[in-house]
C-alpha cells in the first residue's frame, strides 16, 4: 500500500514538471516536481527508486509531448517516445535512492549532477537523442534564466535541480530536525534565487539589423495549386502585406518548409521565390527541400536576386520523425514507420549563413526547427560567427498544440545563454522576436498569417556558455557516471 501510494506521490511529481512548460507555463512548479521525486526516492531500495523515477517520467512527458500523436496519427510511436525518455528520469531515481544513506548538502550537489549528467546523455543518445523537455527550458520567466550565459543550458539543469533538493533537504529537516539548518538551508536556496537577478544581461550590439519576417499561416486551399504550392503563395501574400507597410527592411525571413518543393528545379515554386526576392530587392532566407537519390536533405537557403547562392541542410534530423532509424526493425513493431516515406539526410555544420547586407557580410546562425534545442548546434554555431540567431520552424504538423510555444521557449533560452537576437519564424505560429536579454518584442498568434518588422542587435561577445559548453556537459556526464557507481557502492554497503 505504501509504495503504491509512493508511485502515486511520483505521478503527481511529473504531472507538476509537465505544468511548469507551456501549455501551464507555471516554472515554479518544476521545484515541488523534483522535490517529490527527491522524496518518493529516499530511503528506498534502488529498484524502487527506478520504477518511481520511470513513473515520474511517463507522467511528464507523456503529456509534454503528445503533440507527436498529433503528427503521427498514431498512439505507440507517442507512448514508445514517452517511454524511452521516461527511462532515462528512472536512472536517476536509481541514482538518488542509492545516494539516499548521504546527509545533506554533499548529497545534494551530487544528486544535481546526477540528473544533469543523465540529462545530456538523454538529449544526446541514441540517435542524437531527443532534447525536449530540459529542465532548464521550464526556467524561461525566472530569475534562474539570467545564469545560462555562464554555466549554459546543463548548468541550469543542475542549479535548478539543487535548489529543489536542497528545499527537500529543508522540509526534512524542519520536520525532524535540526530545524534551524532546516530554516538556514530554506532561506538560502531563496536567496540563491534572488541574487541571480543582479546578474546583467546586455542587449547592445555594435551593428544592427533590420528583419522581416512573415509567417504565411496554414493551407486554406486558397489556391488551386496543392498544399505545398499553397503555403509558398500564402506566404508571398503575407510578404506582400508586409512590404507594403513596413519601411526599410535589410533581410526577408521565411519559416522552415516555405516551399517543400525544391525552388532549385521546380519551375512554379522559383517562380514564386523569385518574383519576391526581385520585388523586395534585399536577401530572402528560407526553408526548402532536396530530394536526391536516397532521401533528402532539409535546408534553409539564401536568395539574393531571385537565384539561391547558398544554404545550410539540417545537421541534426529528428529519429522517427525525419528520418527512421533500422526501418526494418521498427516496423515489425508499428507500420507507422512508413508514414517517414524519404529519409532525411544529415547536413554538415556548422549552422550558418553569410549573408549580404548592403556593402557588408552578416554571419547568421540557422539551426532549423527542433535544432534550437540540440546544445551543440547552437553553439557550434554561435562559436563559428554566427552574431544572430534565426530559427526557422514548420509547426503545420502539430495542429493547436503547444508544441511551437515549447520551442519558442527554447529560443528564449537560447537567446539569453548566447546574448544574442533570436527570431523564431513558424509557417503557422508562434513566430516571435527575442532580444538578447530575453526580452519578446514581437510574438504572433497560431494558426494564422502574421508578419513584422524589427532591428535587432547584432553581437560577437561569446558568453562562458558559448566558450566552455562542451566542458560543462562533459563534466556532467563525468559526474552522473560517478554518481551511479558511488549509490551502488553505499547500497553494497548497507547489505
Amino acid at each position: 500500500m505504501r509504495s503504491a501510494l509512493l508511485l502515486l506521490a511520483s505521478a503527481l511529481g511529473g504531472g507538476l514538471m509537465w505544468a511548469s512548460f507551456d501549455p501551464v507555463d507555471l516554472p515554479i512548479l518544476a521545484f515541488p516536481a523534483l522535490i517529490i521525486l527527491a522524496h518518493v526516492t529516499r530511503a528506498r531500495g534502488m529498484l524502487f527508486g527506478s520504477v518511481a523515477g520511470t513513473v515520474w517520467g511517463l507522467a511528464f512527458f507523456l503529456p509534454l509531448v503528445e503533440w507527436t500523436r498529433i503528427a503521427v496519427g498514431e498512439t505507440l510511436p507517442w507512448v514508445a517516445l514517452s517511454l524511452s525518455q521516461a527511462l532515462f528520469i528512472g536512472l536517476v531515481g536509481a541514482i538518488w535512492a542509492g545516494l539516499s544513506p548521504m546527509k545533506g548538502i554533499p548529497a545534494s550537489i551530487l544528486g544535481a549532477v546526477a540528473f544533469a549528467g543523465i540529462e545530456v546523455i538523454r538529449t544526446n543518445w541514441p540517435w542524437g537523442g531527443f532534447p525536449w523537455g530540459m529542465v532548464a527550458y521550464s526556467q524561461v520567466g525566472t530569475p534562474l534564466l539570467r545564469t545560462s550565459p555562464y554555466i549554459a543550458a546543463v548548468g541550469v539543469t543542475f542549479l535548478t535541480v539543487l535548489l529543489a533538493l536542497l528545499l527537500a533537504t529543508a522540509v526534512r529537516w524542519l520536520y525532524n530536525g535540526p530545524r534551524v539548518a532546516g530554516l538556514a538551508t530554506a532561506l538560502g536556496a531563496v536567496i540563491a534565487v534572488a541574487a541571480c537577478l543582479t546578474i546583467p544581461l546586455s542587449v547592445r550590439g555594435s551593428d544592427s539589423l533590420t528583419v522581416g519576417w512573415v509567417q504565411g499561416g496554414p493551407d486554406r486551399g486558397d489556391h488551386d495549386s496543392g498544399r505545398a504550392l499553397n503555403v509558398t503563395l500564402r506566404t508571398e501574400e503575407e510578404t506582400e502585406r508586409l512590404l507594403a507597410n513596413s519601411e526599410q527592411i535589410d533581410l526577408l525571413l521565411w519559416p522552415e518548409s516555405a516551399s517543400d518543393r525544391d525552388i532549385r528545379v521546380d519551375p512554379e515554386a522559383a517562380a514564386i521565390v523569385r518574383r519576391v526576392s526581385l520585388t523586395a530587392g534585399i536577401p530572402l532566407l528560407l526553408g526548402t527541400q532536396e530530394y536526391v537519390e536516397n532521401g533528402r536533405y532539409n535546408d534553409y537557403g539564401l536568395v539574393v536576386d531571385g537565384e539561391m547562392v547558398a544554404h545550410y541542410s539540417k545537421s541534426r534530423p529528428v529519429p522517427f520523425g525525419e528520418y527512421i532509424p533500422s526501418r526494418d526493425v521498427f516496423r515489425r513493431f508499428t507500420e507507422a514507420v512508413d508514414l517517414v516515406t524519404t529519409d532525411m539526410l544529415p547536413g554538415e555544420g556548422p549552422a550558418v549563413l553569410e549573408v549580404p547586407i548592403g556593402a557588408r557580410t552578416e554571419i547568421l546562425a540557422v539551426p532549423i526547427c527542433f535544432e534550437i534545442a540540440v546544445d551543440t548546434v547552437v553553439q557550434d554555431a554561435v562559436n563559428a560567427g554566427g552574431r544572430a540567431l534565426i530559427v526557422p520552424v514548420n509547426s503545420a504538423s502539430f495542429g493547436d498544440s503547444a508544441e511551437s510555444e515549447q520551442q519558442m521557449k527554447q529560443t528564449i533560452f537560447r537567446a539569453v545563454e548566447y546574448s544574442r537576437a533570436a527570431v523564431q519564424v513558424s509557417t503557422v505560429g508562434v513566430s516571435g522576436v527575442v532580444m538578447p536579454n530575453g526580452t519578446v518584442i514581437q510574438q504572433s498568434e497560431k494558426q494564422t498569417n502574421a508578419s513584422g518588422a524589427a532591428t535587432i542587435p547584432l553581437r560577437d561577445d561569446l558568453t562562458p556558455a558559448a566558450r566552455f559548453g562542451h566542458v560543462y556537459r562533459g563534466v556532467a556526464v563525468g559526474g552522473a557516471l560517478l554518481a551511479l557507481i558511488w549509490a551502488f557502492t553505499l547500497r553494497k554497503e548497507r547489505q
